[in-house]
């Protein structure tokens, strides 16, 4: 019965995630709270055993071991999960899912139905219900803006003037200049507030004079 549950909760957390096209989905998050619930049921049955091996037995038997280090596994499961890219970071929400997972499947195997129930509800809560809330919160964009000029003469401070007209954070910014072909290139990592003072601000930097070429890519990373 234990692992029939745990086979419905674990296709609940995997159809969200397969609505979302995700690589982890119904067949990864139902294996994955199966096989939590199968090592939680094999704990409890390894101190059933030490129980009846009685107190003068030399062998010692802890029924958390398999359950803890199936918990440490899960981190490996994890980071396969987690796609590190240019400029961004994807794959988080489903790594969290699938440590959640691993948690519920755990509480079946325990004999913790309903708070293995109530675990999933709030966490399909989390994964539906609070994703269109966090399209709404206004948050900090991180962008990275690479400037072709058909010279080498120095555009460093009017391009600072407009990013600080533009109230744009500055995380840092680079320079190349080749002599051979008279061309230069600059690059500025910056981080906005708004879209609105995005747009404005790829507006004001087309602008510039000598601009050959202008090219950006979202996300940030150090």
């Amino acid at each position: 019965m234990r692992l029939a549950v745990a086979t419905g909760l674990g296709l609940l957390m995997g159809y969200e995630r397969e609505l979302h096209g995700r690589s982890a989905g119904l067949r990864t998050n139902m294996i994955v709270c199966v096989s939590s619930c199968l090592l939680m049921i094999i704990s409890l049955e390894f101190r059933d055993l030490h129980l009846t091996l009685g107190s003068d037995s030399v062998i010692r038997l802890d029924p958390t071991r398999i359950a803890s280090y199936a918990v440490a596994g899960m981190g490996f499961l994890g980071a396969g999960a987690i796609i590190h890219g240019r400029g961004s970071i994807q794959g988080l929400t489903t790594a969290a899912g699938l440590w959640a997972n691993n948690a519920i499947g755990l509480a079946v195997g325990a004999g913790l139905l309903i708070p293995a129930m109530l675990g999933t509800c709030f966490v399909l809560l989390a994964l539906i219900m609070l994703h269109p809330v966090a399209r709404i919160i206004s948050r900090d964009t991180y962008m990275r803006v690479y400037m072709d000029f058909d010279s080498c003469g120095e555009k460093v401070q009017e391009i600072r003037q407009l990013l600080e007209e533009h109230k744009v954070k500055v995380l840092f910014t680079g320079f190349e200049c080749r002599y051979d072909a008279t061309v230069s290139t600059y690059e500025v990592a910056i981080r906005l507030k708004s879209q609105q003072n995005w747009d404005e601000l790829i507006h004001s930097l087309r602008r510039v004079e000598g601009l050959t070429r202008l090219k950006w890519t979202e996300g940030y990373v150090p």
